[in-house]
């Protein structure tokens, strides 16, 4: 009687794809926020690299590798599936209970695949099946918008006639373009968050900026408001719409934000060098025309998402760590915070670029940089927290501002401005769903009024074109048309909104529904 040929399901490589399916599956429902693969592959080979070790450890101590790939899944989903397990909960079933009865539940399961039969194929057929469709699954909905219709990364720029009225590159002024997520305007700091923001605004004043403020956003989201001022003009939100899988799907502007952009295509034209300062929010992590890009080599944000969803988190939870991305978050601005303090010695003429996703939350610095905990800012109003984290940016932004301009050959040309404002509480409860086209006017101001400050050295900001209410679809406008010989027209200031983040290009218009 002939044995059974061998295939592939008797193998025990189920581990392999249990590993694999935990981040496979969360890059998949995160496919919206990536515009490359590039966040996918390290904590992908680490998993299974990881999982690897363990059936080779416990094949050693068991001498039979398939028991031992029946312990290592077990301990691999107890390993990956305790997020989810928290998630499920809602929070209704407090951490420690809910760590106590998964390690029981796993050590359980654990026990069963130790004491399982010598080489137990019939469960290593129905896992490896079982796990290869789980991972084919999240495979195929990584790969669809990678393999669809889509923008080019090394879409090409229009380029602008540009006579800088120098001779020499090196005779050209530093630009720097530094954009702080979520700055709210001065008047609605003092309004609706009891902060006085004069002080600092005095202090920009005095080293040369221009403070518009009575400035708007032009549009509500990060990725829009950036794409829009990069490229000095108002956004085709048909063409953003036809290309869009659906409703909330944000791949066309996120990978416009990467590819090809007026601004820094036109700069690097004149000759400027082009360095792009990252965080860890992947759509503006890169560009394709960056000639140096700057970032904290910590986890990314998919990093850090994927091990929140594991025991680690349940574990620093009951050591009393502060979580991982907290700590994360503040490692990235440190980071940034050193790279554009030391910036202005490289030798120019430089473009440089920075998104800091300050004041925005989690709220991880207090007023004088010290580390807030979850418990310190569980016990304080959103708007206190927010307020003390913009307290200690606001210090690092004038020591950044002092540094640049110590360090500069020449006076450099600086925008210091928010992409947008920070989120009114009845949008904070619901950020998906809630509907713009409901907001009150103290709503949109508080999501539409904006920091926005110009240091023009050597130019009157009148005479230049800036005003109080300018919009960052002109910035780059005034200032190519002040130092680079260009006559480009301002364009009507306007400010946009968009239904709800589930209907992401249903844009309409807010700006005669702003009371100032």
């Amino acid at each position: 009687m002939r044995a059974a040929r061998a295939d592939w399901t008797s193998l025990p490589i189920h581990p392999l794809l249990a590993a694999a399916y935990p981040v496979v599956f969360l890059f998949a429902t995160n496919a919206a926020e990536q515009v490359t693969l590039d966040p996918l592959w390290t904590p992908l080979l680490l998993a299974i690299g990881g999982a690897a070790a363990l059936v080779a450890v416990l094949w050693l101590l068991l001498r039979d590798p398939w028991r031992a790939a029946l312990l290592a899944t077990v301990l691999i989903v107890g390993f990956f599936g305790y997020g989810h397990a928290w998630n499920l909960t809602g929070g209704l079933v407090p951490r420690g209970v809910l760590l106590a009865g998964w390690l029981i539940l796993v050590a359980f399961a654990a026990v069963l695949a130790w004491r399982a039969g010598r080489r137990p194929v019939g469960a290593t057929r129905v896992l490896n099946v079982l796990s290869a469709i789980l991972v084919a699954t999240s495979v195929v909905a990584i790969a669809a918008p990678f393999l669809g219709p889509r923008i080019a990364l090394d879409f090409t720029a229009d380029r602008l006639p540009m006579s800088p009225g120098v001779e020499e590159p090196d005779e050209l002024p530093d630009v720097y373009y530094l954009v702080f997520d979520r700055y709210a305007r001065g008047d609605v700091l003092a309004e609706l968050y009891g902060h006085d923001n004069g002080p600092f605004l005095s202090e920009l004043e005095e080293r040369g900026f221009y403070v518009a403020d009575e400035s708007w956003s032009n549009y509500s989201k990060t990725p829009l408001s950036l794409v829009s001022s990069l490229n000095m003009e108002y956004l085709d939100i048909e063409e953003l719409r036809a290309e869009a899988a659906a409703d909330d799907d944000r791949e066309p502007i996120h990978r416009r934000l990467r590819a090809g952009l007026r601004v820094p295509a036109a700069l690097k034209d004149l000759g400027y060098t082009y360095h792009h300062i990252a965080n860890w929010w992947e759509p503006s992590a890169t560009n394709v025309d960056a000639d140096h890009v700057y970032r904290d080599a910590g986890p990314t944000e998919f990093t850090t998402a994927l091990l929140q969803t594991t025991i680690l988190s349940a574990i620093w939870q009951v050591e009393a760590i502060d979580p991982f991305d907290w700590r994360v978050y503040r490692s990235h601005h440190e980071y940034e915070f050193e790279v554009l303090r030391a910036i202005g010695e490289l030798p120019g003429p430089k473009y440089v670029f920075a998104h800091v996703l300050l004041p925005h939350e989690p709220y991880v610095f207090d007023s004088d940089g010290s580390a807030m905990t979850e418990e310190e800012v569980a016990g304080m109003s959103e708007r206190e927290a927010y307020r003390r984290q913009l307290e200690f940016l606001n210090d690092q932004i004038l020591e950044i501002v002092d540094e640049i301009l110590a360090s500069s050959e020449r006076s450099p040309i600086m925008l210091i401005q928010a992409d947008e404002g920070p989120f009114p509480p009845r949008y904070r409860l619901n950020t998906l769903g809630f509907d713009w086209r409901q907001a009150t006017p103290s709503e949109l101001e508080e999501k539409s009024g904006i920091l926005n400050a110009y240091r023009l050295p050597g130019v009157e900001p009148e005479e230049a074109g800036l005003y109080p209410s300018i919009t960052p679809v002109n910035s780059f406008r005034v200032v190519f048309n002040a130092y680079f010989g260009t006559d480009l027209p301002l364009l009507p200031d306007r400010v946009y909104a968009h239904v709800s983040q589930n209907e992401f290009f249903d844009i309409f218009e807010i700006t005669d529904q702003l009371r100032r």
